[in-house]
């Protein structure tokens, strides 16, 4: 029988959010977080059919508020 292995969650704080979202949408998009928000806010992703780009929108609230 498997066992499962607990799994411990912390919350990041906004100046961590803030580096996640930036740290992927450079990684994947060589794009800033501030960058990828303000292009996604003007709707030039609205066609992508790029798995990065929906995989890196989820993240978007991390870093709205504070990368804007």
């Amino acid at each position: 029988m498997a066992t499962i292995s607990p799994h411990t969650f912390n919350d990041l704080t906004d100046d961590e959010a803030v580096a996640l979202l930036d740290r992927q949408t450079r990684k994947y998009l060589h794009l800033s977080a501030k960058e990828f928000i303000a292009r996604w806010d003007a709707g030039e992703f609205r066609e992508s059919a790029d798995a990065h780009v929906s995989r890196l929108s989820i993240l978007i609230p991390f870093g709205r508020s504070h990368a804007a």
